[in-house]
């Protein structure tokens, strides 16, 4: 039901221009699209990384004391220096934990959804205190004449929900933070239901429970209350693990449809989704009961992360969907369907 494009990945790092020599782009993945003047647009997280010297040990970080512009911190290495990593994503030296990489936004732009042209600068980096660490998975909603990114702001602090808007994708007004730490996976509703907003959010549970899928509600995209949980995740292989909303949801004649992504078993993650009523959208009338998108080649199976695809990035056109995922944290890959097809494979409660 789901055709992934023969040339996958669309998208490399080596596609991204990146004329600092000391830096490395480590992977392009996870991006936000939408549809602005007949092209389709793509906020691509990029992730970038100190190229390695021997002897050393580097980090990258938006620098508070220099306007926040991007800073290579670094160690030498010696007896005395604590330093543990047993994640790729992360590495601690003397007790303070640091990223591996730290993530900014690129812009990209095509004709056919296929091909794509690339700013040869971020559009979008840390700015604030927030972001130190970097600003993560951006999802685009267009709401009347504005589009909407929300985004995973990154410190020492942990990672939060961030709001910011643009009107041409060349000047951005940041609103804030929307939902505080730990919170990631936010997708804005494009429309007001019943006079109010509505987002799906993901808050992270470290003591008991399973991450899942919340929902909230705000009468200006900036105050966020009334919150309930939407979705737990299954006791099935391929998402025991924790769930988080994908794109922002399309509205269908037969309600709101919702990609979300799953991690079950050996930390693999898959693409599923749901079907939410039209005029309630925390009522849920049906759940794919097998995933819709998961690792099949070698680009979705080794990579930063392996077996990973991930998208918060979709595009309809009429029955039309064109999905933009992530693929093992380096690259973007496309897949297509049909909203019907996609529907028919939704089991009714």
């Amino acid at each position: 039901m789901i055709r992934k494009y023969k040339n996958n990945p669309i998208i490399k790092p080596d596609d991204i221009k990146n004329e600092n020599y000391e830096l490395e782009v480590f992977g392009v993945f996870n991006p936000g699209a939408t549809k602005y003047k007949d092209k389709i647009i793509l906020l691509l997280r990029v992730a970038l990384k100190p190229r390695e010297e021997n002897g050393w040990i580097k980090v990258l970080i938006a620098d508070k004391e220099s306007d926040y512009k991007l800073k290579i911190l670094k160690w030498k290495k010696r007896k005395s220096l604590r330093v543990e990593s047993n994640d790729i994503r992360f590495i601690d030296i003397n007790d303070q934990r640091y990223l591996s990489s730290l993530s900014v936004f690129y812009l990209a732009w095509s004709n056919d959804g296929l091909n794509f042209s690339f700013s040869e600068k971020p559009v979008f980096q840390p700015a604030d205190d927030y972001e130190v660490f970097g600003i993560e998975d951006p999802r685009i909603t267009k709401i009347n004449d504005n589009y909407f990114i929300t985004y995973t702001a990154v410190s020492e602090n942990g990672f939060c929900a961030a709001l910011a808007s643009t009107k041409d994708f060349i000047s951005f007004d940041r609103i804030g933070i929307i939902f505080p730490p730990e919170n990631k996976d936010v997708a804005l509703f494009p429309k007001k239901i019943n006079k109010k907003y509505y987002a799906l959010h993901r808050p992270t549970n470290s003591f008991i429970g399973k991450p899942s899928i919340w929902i909230s509600e705000s009468e200006n995209l900036i105050h966020w209350g009334n919150h309930r949980i939407l979705l737990t995740p299954l006791r099935k292989k391929w998402e025991r693990m924790k769930i988080g909303a994908g794109p922002e949801p399309i509205l269908t004649e037969q309600g709101w449809l919702v990609l979300y992504h799953s991690c079950g078993d050996n930390e693999v993650y898959s693409m599923n989704a749901i079907l939410l009523d039209r005029n309630l959208p925390d009522k849920i009338i049906g759940r794919t009961d097998q995933p819709l998108l998961v690792p099949e080649f070698k680009y979705e199976k080794a990579g930063v992360v392996q077996n990973v695809v991930f998208s918060n990035g979709w595009i309809s056109f009429g029955n039309k969907i064109l999905i933009y995922y992530g693929a093992a944290d380096k690259y973007i890959a496309l897949a297509e369907a049909s909203i019907y097809s996609l529907i028919s494979l939704i089991k009714r409660y």
